[in-house]
Protein backbone atom coordinates (compact mmCIF):
# COMPACT_ATOMS: atom_id res chain seq x y z
CA UNK A 1 0.00 0.00 0.00
CA UNK A 2 2.90 2.79 1.13
CA UNK A 3 4.13 1.18 -2.74
CA UNK A 4 1.48 2.45 -4.03
CA UNK A 5 1.12 5.87 -2.72
CA UNK A 6 4.72 6.30 -3.48
CA UNK A 7 3.97 5.33 -7.02
CA UNK A 8 0.94 8.11 -6.99
CA UNK A 9 2.97 10.74 -5.74
CA UNK A 10 5.63 9.94 -8.64
CA UNK A 11 2.84 10.19 -11.17
CA UNK A 12 0.58 13.20 -9.73
CA UNK A 13 3.40 15.86 -10.94
CA UNK A 14 3.84 14.34 -14.60
CA UNK A 15 -0.18 14.88 -14.81
CA UNK A 16 -0.08 18.08 -13.84
CA UNK A 17 2.18 19.54 -16.15
CA UNK A 18 0.99 22.09 -18.54
CA UNK A 19 0.57 20.25 -22.52
CA UNK A 20 2.07 22.03 -25.33
CA UNK A 21 -0.14 23.61 -27.32
CA UNK A 22 -0.13 24.04 -31.15
CA UNK A 23 -1.30 27.68 -30.86
CA UNK A 24 0.89 30.06 -30.80
CA UNK A 25 1.24 33.44 -29.14
CA UNK A 26 0.81 36.49 -31.48
CA UNK A 27 3.94 38.27 -31.17
CA UNK A 28 3.59 42.19 -31.24
CA UNK A 29 4.86 43.42 -34.48
CA UNK A 30 7.37 46.44 -34.13
CA UNK A 31 7.47 48.49 -36.87
CA UNK A 32 11.11 49.11 -38.07
CA UNK A 33 12.20 52.82 -38.57
CA UNK A 34 14.29 53.93 -40.82
CA UNK A 35 15.78 56.82 -39.31
CA UNK A 36 17.65 58.04 -41.99
CA UNK A 37 14.53 58.84 -43.78
CA UNK A 38 12.84 59.99 -41.21
CA UNK A 39 16.04 62.49 -40.78
CA UNK A 40 15.90 63.26 -44.42
CA UNK A 41 12.28 64.19 -44.23
CA UNK A 42 12.47 66.73 -40.94
CA UNK A 43 15.39 68.60 -42.88
CA UNK A 44 13.20 68.67 -46.33
CA UNK A 45 10.48 70.25 -43.82
CA UNK A 46 13.17 72.62 -42.65
CA UNK A 47 14.31 73.74 -45.78
CA UNK A 48 10.38 74.09 -47.00
CA UNK A 49 10.02 76.73 -43.75
CA UNK A 50 13.07 78.54 -44.80
CA UNK A 51 11.53 79.09 -48.39
CA UNK A 52 8.22 79.66 -46.79
CA UNK A 53 9.97 82.88 -44.50
CA UNK A 54 12.28 83.74 -47.75
CA UNK A 55 9.33 83.44 -50.10
CA UNK A 56 6.37 84.55 -47.96
CA UNK A 57 4.20 81.67 -48.61
CA UNK A 58 2.39 81.35 -45.34
CA UNK A 59 -0.08 77.92 -47.02
CA UNK A 60 3.32 76.45 -46.74
CA UNK A 61 3.55 77.05 -43.18
CA UNK A 62 0.24 76.60 -41.88
CA UNK A 63 0.22 72.81 -44.53
CA UNK A 64 2.19 71.25 -41.92
CA UNK A 65 1.30 72.47 -38.54
CA UNK A 66 -1.30 70.13 -36.34
CA UNK A 67 -4.69 71.18 -36.18
CA UNK A 68 -4.02 72.52 -33.22
CA UNK A 69 -1.00 74.52 -32.68
CA UNK A 70 1.00 75.69 -29.76
CA UNK A 71 3.26 78.43 -29.62
CA UNK A 72 5.86 79.25 -26.36
CA UNK A 73 7.14 82.20 -26.44
CA UNK A 74 7.53 85.44 -24.06
CA UNK A 75 6.50 83.82 -21.29
CA UNK A 76 3.10 82.81 -22.68
CA UNK A 77 1.64 79.36 -23.90
CA UNK A 78 -0.74 79.65 -26.80
CA UNK A 79 -3.13 77.55 -29.00
CA UNK A 80 -3.94 78.30 -32.34
CA UNK A 81 -6.10 77.27 -35.06
CA UNK A 82 -5.03 76.88 -38.72
CA UNK A 83 -7.54 79.87 -39.45
CA UNK A 84 -5.32 81.60 -37.17
CA UNK A 85 -2.12 81.23 -37.89
CA UNK A 86 -2.98 81.88 -41.99
CA UNK A 87 -4.16 85.33 -40.08
CA UNK A 88 -0.83 85.54 -38.16
CA UNK A 89 1.39 84.96 -40.90
CA UNK A 90 -0.03 86.95 -43.72
CA UNK A 91 0.27 89.91 -41.25
CA UNK A 92 3.96 89.01 -40.24
CA UNK A 93 4.81 88.68 -43.93
CA UNK A 94 3.01 91.37 -44.36
CA UNK A 95 5.00 93.37 -42.27
CA UNK A 96 8.61 92.06 -43.45
CA UNK A 97 10.98 91.59 -45.63
CA UNK A 98 13.40 88.90 -45.12
CA UNK A 99 17.38 89.34 -45.72
CA UNK A 100 18.64 86.28 -44.17
CA UNK A 101 16.85 82.94 -42.46
CA UNK A 102 20.15 80.82 -42.22
CA UNK A 103 20.84 78.24 -39.84
CA UNK A 104 23.84 78.79 -36.96
CA UNK A 105 24.43 75.01 -36.82
CA UNK A 106 22.39 72.50 -38.77
CA UNK A 107 19.23 71.25 -36.38
CA UNK A 108 19.63 68.21 -34.37
CA UNK A 109 16.83 66.39 -34.52
CA UNK A 110 15.62 63.05 -32.01
CA UNK A 111 13.31 60.68 -33.22
CA UNK A 112 11.20 58.28 -30.76
CA UNK A 113 11.80 54.76 -31.08
CA UNK A 114 8.14 54.06 -33.14
CA UNK A 115 9.30 56.84 -35.20
CA UNK A 116 6.09 58.99 -34.36
CA UNK A 117 7.50 62.29 -32.37
CA UNK A 118 10.54 64.19 -33.31
CA UNK A 119 12.33 67.41 -31.20
CA UNK A 120 14.17 68.85 -33.59
CA UNK A 121 16.46 72.05 -31.87
CA UNK A 122 16.86 75.18 -34.20
CA UNK A 123 19.62 77.93 -34.27
CA UNK A 124 19.26 80.79 -37.05
CA UNK A 125 20.45 83.87 -37.73
CA UNK A 126 17.64 86.13 -39.07
CA UNK A 127 17.90 89.65 -40.93
CA UNK A 128 14.99 91.79 -41.58
CA UNK A 129 13.57 94.74 -42.95
CA UNK A 130 11.00 95.61 -40.47
CA UNK A 131 8.00 98.16 -42.46
CA UNK A 132 5.19 98.24 -39.79
CA UNK A 133 6.76 101.69 -38.54
CA UNK A 134 6.97 105.22 -40.61
CA UNK A 135 10.50 104.38 -41.11
CA UNK A 136 11.58 100.49 -41.83
CA UNK A 137 13.82 99.41 -39.40
CA UNK A 138 16.48 96.75 -40.10
CA UNK A 139 16.65 94.03 -37.86
CA UNK A 140 19.30 91.03 -37.17
CA UNK A 141 18.81 88.95 -34.55
CA UNK A 142 20.09 85.04 -33.65
CA UNK A 143 16.80 82.83 -32.28
CA UNK A 144 16.87 79.35 -31.07
CA UNK A 145 13.58 77.03 -30.44
CA UNK A 146 12.71 73.88 -29.97
CA UNK A 147 9.99 72.16 -32.61
CA UNK A 148 8.19 69.22 -31.72
CA UNK A 149 6.80 66.92 -34.65
CA UNK A 150 4.60 63.95 -34.34
CA UNK A 151 3.29 61.59 -36.95
CA UNK A 152 -0.19 59.48 -36.44
CA UNK A 153 -1.08 56.96 -39.42
CA UNK A 154 -4.49 57.60 -38.35
CA UNK A 155 -4.60 60.95 -37.84
CA UNK A 156 -2.21 62.49 -40.38
CA UNK A 157 -2.12 60.45 -43.20
CA UNK A 158 1.69 58.72 -42.03
CA UNK A 159 3.32 62.83 -42.07
CA UNK A 160 4.94 64.73 -39.85
CA UNK A 161 2.96 67.59 -38.43
CA UNK A 162 4.21 70.36 -36.03
CA UNK A 163 2.66 70.53 -33.13
CA UNK A 164 4.47 73.06 -30.75
CA UNK A 165 7.30 75.35 -30.77
CA UNK A 166 9.22 77.21 -27.92
CA UNK A 167 11.64 79.68 -28.84
CA UNK A 168 13.58 82.43 -27.63
CA UNK A 169 16.16 85.37 -29.40
CA UNK A 170 18.88 87.08 -28.72
CA UNK A 171 16.55 90.63 -29.24
CA UNK A 172 17.76 92.59 -32.32
CA UNK A 173 21.59 92.96 -33.01
CA UNK A 174 21.55 95.72 -35.18
CA UNK A 175 20.53 99.52 -33.79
Amino acid sequence: MIFLGLMALAILPACNQPQESNKTIPQEVVPVIDLNAETTELLRLQAVVQEAHLTEQPALLVHMLNDTFCNIKNGEVKYYTHDEMTDRFVKYFYSVEFIKWADIKPPVITISPDGEMAHVLIQKEVELILSEADKPTRERTEYAWTELWKKNPDVSGGKWKLFTITSTDKGSLIN
